[in-house]
């Protein structure tokens, strides 16, 4: 009895994974992260990153030409390695849109992303973020008072528990 339900669940666990790895279905996924442009899309969100960095980094007003340009080439180093990581999760796409999605919706994605419409909203996913960014920015500008106001309190009410805490007795010399 025992051995028929391990059998069971050894082929219950086989059949899960080759789901997950089924070769057709993963050449599928492949070619949805292919008609998405994927990797394209990165390069973009790369050169957008960069920018927003440089302008939003705390580069002080009296930093010196040279100060400054040092701080947007260390950004770009900053950016490039996280950039460079990131990329690795495309080449992992393929197995998680797999994983995630049934064969009839790649499919579905696949037509929609190889489409006129699909590249056409992939053309113009780049603009349409250079209208988010700024009200991205703008939000940020907008919360940053309102969080340090925030984390004021949260210090406060901190040092207030602190100071109504008993001191703990001295340890005794022997």
């Amino acid at each position: 009895m025992k051995l028929t339900r391990l059998l069971t669940v050894l082929l219950a666990l086989a059949t899960g994974a080759f789901a997950q790895e089924n070769p057709a279905k993963l050449a599928l996924a492949r070619e949805v992260i292919t008609a998405m442009k994927a990797d394209k899309m990165f390069d973009a969100m790369l050169g957008q990153m960069k920018q927003i960095a440089v302008q939003s980094a705390a580069i002080p007003p009296d930093a010196t030409p040279d100060q400054k340009k040092k701080m947007e080439e260390f950004l770009g180093k900053v950016m490039d390695l996280s950039m460079e990581s990131a990329k690795g999760i495309i080449a992992q796409m393929d197995h998680i849109y797999a994983d995630v999605y049934s064969e009839a919706e790649l499919r579905a994605m696949k037509n929609f992303f190889s489409s006129p419409e699909g590249q056409s909203m992939l053309a113009k996913q780049p603009q349409a973020m250079a209208h988010v960014m700024p009200l991205v920015q703008q939000m940020q500008r907008d919360l940053m008072p309102k969080l340090k106001v925030l984390t004021e309190q949260f210090q406060a009410e901190i040092k207030a528990t602190k100071a109504a805490q008993p001191a703990a007795a001295p340890a005794k010399s022997t």
